[in-house]
């Protein structure tokens, strides 16, 4: 009786109205160093911990699967640290801090999509999110008028690279924000630009490549009597002020970095750690080699999203994780179509080819809403085909 009063009270619904817009606004600022728990981390959780107990949990396929593949990844760790006590008599735990972010994003993603569930709106999103941009663009405008600008620009982040994938996920749901006509076609014109002018700032070639191989595709109204006119004088736009401005582009840091692209050292498959797999026996090909192993061949982790699941969880881990974002994608594709699937999906998937992806909190918020809005979205569509 109790649960179903808060579950319905406007003051409870409120209050996680207020936690997630702070989670949103906050995110893009890091107060901590990299690897710890960031102030946002500390809102979402407070949020999920209240959605869990007085909303409850939605079960459906994503849930079912997603913990398969937590529970497989705690069963792999849970090995290996086993194997080192017996071996060596104690165990190190640092290699076991990426299944507590991985526990944390389950709950995270499984309470977003509870919740939104329940709510059905998401404006909160649209104004937590319009807070985070404005806190990157002052912080922008802040360090250029007062000389302390960085040849990668990480704004309130700890790393550029951070704040690269955080305008990748960001492009994603500014879309989808737009396909669900929360916000009209030039607004998404206008935030697409703006993320994209960050992912050019941190020059974090998996970032603005992503962004540029999709952006194409985001220009393009989807429903406007007169989309491919006004998609062709954007596009023609683009090409006027590059050749326009030709000289000045090819000097800028952006382009060196997009050219030299394959002849860098850091671009290459070793360094991204996409040989570990095959130094595995055939025992770790199927079920792993655990995070320790692969710290112990490459000396870091594997800059991969699907290749360190592989090197660390096996042929098993893999396809489980994999399964998970097959349900995404044909979702997305149901919902939004092919050019759904390219501007909601394939910026952050690009992203993870050369960078592991599967710990940043935003993929996970933007995996949580855009399930939740493209069911809805069918849902109105079989209505109105009814």
């Amino acid at each position: 009786m109790i649960n179903l009063e808060i579950k319905d009270n406007n003051l409870f619904h409120t209050m996680l109205k207020v936690i997630l817009y702070f989670g949103f606004a906050v995110y893009p600022v890091y107060l901590v160093p990299s690897g710890n728990i960031q102030l946002t981390h500390y809102l979402f959780l407070i949020f999920t911990i209240l959605v869990f107990f007085f909303i409850g949990i939605q079960l459906d396929k994503y849930f079912y699967t997603f913990l398969l593949f937590l529970i497989y990844a705690v069963l792999v760790n849970i090995f290996y640290i086993s194997k080192d006590i017996y071996e060596f008599g104690y165990a190190s735990l640092k290699y076991a801090e990426g299944i507590l972010f991985l526990t944390y994003n389950f709950i995270l993603t499984i309470s977003l999509m509870s919740y939104f569930s329940h709510q059905k709106k998401l404006n909160v999103i649209i104004y937590g999110l319009a807070t985070a941009i404005l806190i990157i663009l002052f912080s922008f405008f802040y360090q250029y008028f007062f000389g302390t600008l960085d040849y990668r620009y990480e704004g309130y982040f700890n790393n550029p690279n951070q704040l690269g994938y955080y305008s990748v996920c960001c492009f994603s749901l500014i879309y989808l924000l737009y396909r669900n006509l929360y916000i009209p076609y030039f607004l998404m014109i206008v935030a697409i630009t703006t993320v994209v002018f960050f992912s050019i700032l941190t020059l974090s070639k998996a970032a603005f490549i992503s962004l540029f191989l999709c952006i194409i595709f985001v220009i393009k109204p989807f429903n406007y009597k007169y989309s491919k006119i006004i998609m062709t004088i954007i596009v023609l736009s683009v090409i006027f002020f590059m050749v326009l401005f030709y000289n000045q582009i090819i000097e800028t840091h952006v382009f060196s970095r997009l050219i030299n692209t394959l002849s860098e050292n850091d671009s290459s498959l070793k360094i991204r750690g996409y040989l570990v797999f095959f130094e595995a026996n055939f025992l770790e090909k199927i079920f792993g080699m655990g995070p320790k192993r692969i710290y112990e061949v490459q000396g870091f982790e594997v800059h991969s999203t699907l290749m360190m699941i592989l090197s660390s969880f096996g042929l098993i881990g893999l396809l489980i994780f994999c399964l998970l974002l097959l349900f995404w994608v044909l979702e997305i594709n149901k919902a939004y179509g092919l050019n759904g699937v390219i501007c909601i999906c394939a910026p952050s998937l690009l992203y993870g080819l050369t960078h592991n992806g599967i710990r940043f909190v935003m993929f996970w918020i933007v995996f949580a809403i855009s399930i939740f809005l493209s069911k809805e979205l069918i849902k109105k569509k079989n209505f109105q085909d009814k």
